[in-house]
């Protein structure tokens, strides 16, 4: 220290800092002083005082408070964090002298808490945003998330390719090489963070649209990782090499090091307790150690974080504990620092200048604006068309295109690091972060009109039983609510007897109302035990399902979940399993509960009748509701023949019970099957013109035609029965007179609807969900102690073709 800034040491006591005239030193006392020494300091002190702004401390706390105020008084228009910093930044610029601009832009070399804090707060992002990932999902979707991936990076990035080469041979040039390049990389790809951030905003993350953006961001992050290295070696030589080779180091210790520990870790957390703070805190130091790895090796640091975050498995209990402690606080207070305080950043006036250029076609402004137009409009002409060529709808295929051109904090975050190692000059960051704003203003609106959220667990895909062939595996969800619903869902499981030529998936889920100030919870009791010498809240579940799968132990695969979740969203766990699993039927338990003698009701439960009807109106595959009041099979007694009775009307659910139906007898030979039939009436004028054009055909060759079994190799097993009836009145005398007849009926959830054939039942139903004939047969009233299964095939296939498919 010289001796002039020594001899200013008391007013370094007194301010906390001191700078010499040639900027060589720079002084402060230790402990620092963060807080003001009153708002009279600066009247009392004079010279000597400080504005209370001028403090670390409440410079820091106004920054933040006017951060958060700012973003959420406009997040009604546009949930965007970055107006904060385009408003502060222009309202500071206004004045040098301002009280306003000492605060966000003080002309001094104290330490720049607030920017290091959201640098902070920037990296956390990154690494939660990896936890709450699973890179596992986004790569099932094969064929589709591939050619959607690649052309959505390929084709604009040969046109960006193009318009720079003619530009360069003309000599038109004002940007930099560089530039350019990161200009058509960075619109080239789909970053899989901005889009998950997107689709999170907006709610159909685990919608399938959600699924397939997703996988084509992650094919596009794969191609840009090879991409950028390849880019590396062939600009860098050997620095390039160098970096390859390390980041193939650290991806593999991340592969076969890192993850196997993290599930170790849960391993060692039983069921329903928290994870140790102490591997939190190896995992968080984990985090910023990746973080100065890439950042040593030349890459850019938060992509080690993210990488890292990508290892920790999500969900619950590892996942989602690190969401809980830290997501909140870093996403409310921090983070919106980075984003705010790096808007800052931008030279408005220089933009307004250059926009006389821009009119003229020239300039900085127009090469920018000009490729970034060009670019942006091929991806998503070149997304539309593969997304529709794999036959999405055209609004869907839209809504696919738009979301991969949506640009966020990813693409600002890695223009700010090109700016600070010089790659990329300060006008030309003001130029592509006002479109990086606007963009993100503008997407997301846009999507709202376009993509329908209240579909988000529609598939693309066909999921239902009439699809699935003989031995095939049939992928099965079943629910249990309350202790009573596991006998009667193993009966029904049971029922479709597993074997070497019909195996079967099961997927268990237990199902938990969240209660007081618990934490919701998913479990898979695969991965976690519970702690020695505790119970676990699904032990019944899980010892009763284990009782059963050993009995079919070659042929039948066994998974059990539990979920604690609110009633409210408790279908959402079921319809997001169902969609994540690609599942073929959902096992519902009915929301009545039957006495021991199965002839009375002695409950009712108006949460789980709400729970079957949100799934029955959103599920991605075929559903059906299980009302038990006996065992369908009595594997106990040797010479018991199981009777089943399917009510089948040619309906498409109807023909989704006749494939359940068929695949419960497959191999079961001690099951017989009555197949029935009603034939509304018509007049003789209206018989005699039919007879004329059509004649019926008969149900044993409608039957054969839709599910393809030999009838004579089982005619002695299979009765076919056609009725005619006039009325639902006749319709119910016929069911009564025939209900102790049988063990379980099968009915579609809208058999008959809308014909002769239920009228005057319909009007009386007291369970929409169960159609007017599976509400005739759960009746109380009904005299049968027989189970019933109704099914509702998958409600919408969400493809080009749907409304042509359900017309037939």
């Amino acid at each position: 220290m010289d001796q002039r800034v020594h001899m200013d040491y008391l007013d370094v006591a007194w301010r906390g800092y001191k700078e010499d005239k040639n900027t060589s030193l720079f002084c402060e006392t230790h402990p620092f002083t963060l807080n003001s020494h009153g708002v009279w300091e600066r009247l009392v002190d004079k010279s000597r005082g400080l504005s209370f702004w001028e403090y670390p401390l409440p410079n820091l706390e106004i920054i933040i408070l006017s951060t958060f105020v700012l973003w959420r008084l406009f997040e009604f228009s546009c949930n965007n964090m970055m107006i904060a910093g385009v408003i502060f930044g222009k309202t500071c610029h206004l004045s040098s002298t301002s009280w306003l601009h000492n605060i966000y832009f003080p002309d001094d070399s104290r330490p720049k808490i607030a920017e290091t804090l959201g640098a902070f707060g920037f990296l956390l992002y990154w690494f939660l945003k990896g936890v709450t990932m699973d890179a596992g999902t986004g790569l099932q979707m094969g064929k589709k998330a591939s050619v959607i991936g690649f052309t959505t990076m390929f084709v604009p990035l040969v046109c960006g390719n193009i318009m720079f080469r003619l530009r360069k041979r003309r000599g038109h040039i004002t940007l930099l090489t560089t530039e350019y390049r990161l200009l058509m990389f960075l619109q080239s790809i789909s970053a899989f963070t901005s889009i998950d951030t997107l689709l999170r905003d907006l709610k159909i993350k685990h919608s399938e649209f959600g699924r397939i953006a997703l996988s084509g961001a992650m094919v596009t992050d794969m191609m840009a990782f090879i991409a950028t290295f390849l880019n590396a070696m062939h600009w860098e030589g050997y620095e390039g090499l160098v970096q390859t080779i390390f980041s193939c180091f650290f991806f593999a210790c991340m592969v076969y090091v890192v993850r196997p520990a993290m599930y170790w870790v849960i391993k060692q957390t039983p069921e329903g307790r928290p994870v140790k703070d102490i591997y939190i805190y190896l995992i968080l130091a984990l985090a910023f150690f990746s973080f100065q790895y890439f950042k040593m090796i030349g890459l850019f640091g938060p992509a080690g974080s993210f990488v890292l975050g990508l290892t920790v498995p999500h969900g619950y209990p590892l996942g989602s504990t690190f969401v809980q402690k830290f997501e909140s606080f870093n996403l409310g207070v921090i983070f919106p620092l980075f984003g705010s305080l790096t808007m800052m950043q931008l030279d408005l006036s220089w933009l307004l200048k250059e926009c006389v250029n821009l009119a003229r076609m020239e300039g900085q402004l127009y090469e920018a604006v000009s490729l970034i137009l060009s670019v942006n409009v091929t991806k998503f002409i070149a997304s539309t068309i593969a997304a529709y060529a794999f036959k999405m709808p055209l609004r869907d295929s839209f809504a696919l295109a738009l979301v991969y051109s949506n640009k966020g904090v990813f693409e600002l975050s890695y223009f700010t690091y090109a700016v600070e190692i010089k790659k990329v000059t300060p006008e030309v960051f003001t130029i592509i972060a006002t479109f990086i704003f606007l963009n993100s203003i503008f997407i997301p609106m846009a999507l709202e009109l376009v993509h329908d959220p209240t579909k988000r667990f529609k598939c693309y895909q066909k999921r239902n039983m009439v699809i699935l062939k003989d031995g095939g595996e049939l992928q099965s969800l079943v629910c249990i609510y309350k202790p009573d619903h596991i006998t009667s869902m193993i009966s029904l499981s049971g029922a479709f007897n597993p074997s070497e030529y019909s195996p079967m998936a099961c997927n268990v889920l237990h199902l938990i109302e969240l209660m007081g100030q618990a934490s919701p919870m998913f479990i898979s009791h695969q991965l976690q035990q519970p702690e020695p010498g505790s119970i676990s809240c699904s032990d019944s579940v899980i010892s009763s399902f284990r009782s059963f799968h050993k009995q079919f132990f070659e042929y039948i695969s066994l998974d059990i979940f539990t979920s604690v979740s609110m009633s409210k969203h408790m279908h959402e766990d079921i319809c997001w399993l169902a969609l994540s699993r690609s599942l073929y039927l959902i096992l519902l338990p009915f929301h009545r509960t039957w006495s021991v003698d199965r002839s009375t009701v002695i409950s009712s439960d108006d949460k789980l009748r709400m729970i079957n009807i949100n799934v029955l109106r959103r599920a991605p595959c075929s559903v059906g509701i299980f009302i038990y009041r006996k065992p369908i099979v009595e594997h106990h007694m040797a010479e018991y023949h199981s009777k089943i009775c399917l009510i089948f009307n040619d309906g498409k659910d109807d023909r989704e019970a006749l494939a359940v139906t068929n695949r419960m007898r497959l191999t079961e030979k001690r099951i017989s099957l009555t197949i029935i039939r009603f034939i509304p009436k018509i007049s003789e004028i209206e018989n005699q013109y039919l007879g004329e054009n059509f004649q019926m055909v008969s149900l044993k060759e409608t039957v054969t035609n839709i599910i393809g079994f030999d009838v004579k190799e089982n005619d002695d097993y299979v009765t076919y029965i056609d009725t005619t009836v006039s009325d639902g009145s006749e319709t119910s005398k016929i069911l009564r007179s025939m209900a102790n007849d049988y063990d379980l009926f099968v009915v579609g959830r809208s058999s008959g609807v809308g014909t002769e054939v239920t009228n005057g039942i319909s009007e009386w139903a007291e369970f929409d969900e169960l159609g007017p004939i599976g509400d005739l047969l759960a009746s109380h009233e009904f005299p049968s102690r027989a189970s019933v299964l109704v099914v509702q095939k998958q409600e919408y296939f969400h493809s080009a073709k749907s409304k042509r498919e359900l017309s037939k």
